[in-house]
């Protein structure tokens, strides 16, 4: 796949960048163009960033119908998702299953959709503020140049700031994470563990490849059990300049991979003195 197979796609040019409206998911993932979730890898091990393929897990699956249902709609949801009825284990429900995934469908079982239906019910104003604002756009694609590496991003909600004098060109992005606790100290774990402050960093280097000021980010995260508790946490300036920082490095060194540098891993030397 390259840039040119874009074009049958809702496709713009913006700024640096080209942004894809109607890019099905499946599509976005299959290869083209490196991620947020590859950089981070290949700042943690460059071999494992290159040789493992990530598999879908349920979990995964499960966040990403949560958004289609509350970011793009019930129309969407349709399209990406089946509920499956009865019991999971009969032969036939498994060879069902099966059929759906394999044309690249997420099944849940009913028991996830009353889930899914009770975060929407219970989200708060303050994130329903951000992830339905006016003029919103969910689910883009944007791909950019650094340098002669393709990156991409696909951003859960690009809007207007909320409730502040803006310019045409001024922005924030919206990321929505399903997560066990939406407690600051246990979701600030979590920010740290699974790098959502450089997945913010990357993200802001796309939109602003594509000409926009994004003037913030914001998590609006949501527990997966009674009673789906959200809150909205931002990113403090200070730390979104140091993961930028850090992004731009792992991008450096990735290129340095592209020109014929061998990969680390775990990027450290392969004799270590090891302190126990």
């Amino acid at each position: 796949m390259n840039i040119k197979d874009l074009e049958k796609y809702d496709f713009k040019k913006v700024g640096n960048a080209i942004i894809v409206r109607d890019l099905p998911n499946d599509v976005y993932h299959a290869g083209l163009g490196i991620s947020s979730s590859s950089i981070r890898r290949f700042g943690e091990s460059q071999l494992h960033a290159v040789e493992q393929k990530l598999e879908s897990s349920p979990t995964l699956k499960f966040g990403t119908a949560a958004h289609s249902y509350l970011l793009e709609g019930e129309e969407a949801f349709k399209r990406d998702v089946v509920i499956m009825t009865g019991s999971p284990y009969t032969k036939a429900n498994k060879e069902l299953k099966e059929e759906y995934e394999a044309n690249g469908l997420i099944v849940l079982k009913e028991s996830d959709m009353e889930i899914i239906q009770g975060m929407k019910d219970n989200m708060i104003y303050e994130g329903n503020a951000y992830i339905n604002a006016k003029g919103k756009i969910a689910e883009s694609s944007i791909y950019w140049y650094e340098d002669d590496v393709i990156c991409k991003c696909r951003p859960d909600v690009l809007c207007p700031p909320i409730d502040k004098p803006h310019s045409d060109n001024e922005i924030v992005i919206v990321d929505y994470k399903t997560t066990q606790s939406c407690d600051p100290r246990q979701f600030g774990y979590s920010v740290r563990k699974y790098g959502y402050d450089l997945q913010a960093a990357f993200y802001r280097r796309g939109v602003e490849a594509a000409g926009y000021k994004v003037k913030e980010f914001v998590f609006v995260a949501q527990e997966k059990v009674h009673p789906y508790a959200a809150k909205v946490f931002r990113i403090t300036q200070e730390h979104m300049d140091y993961a930028w920082h850090t992004v731009e490095r792992y991008l450096n060194e990735y290129k340095e991979y592209k020109k014929g540098k061998p990969l680390s891993i775990y990027n450290s030397p392969n004799v270590v003195e090891l302190e126990i």
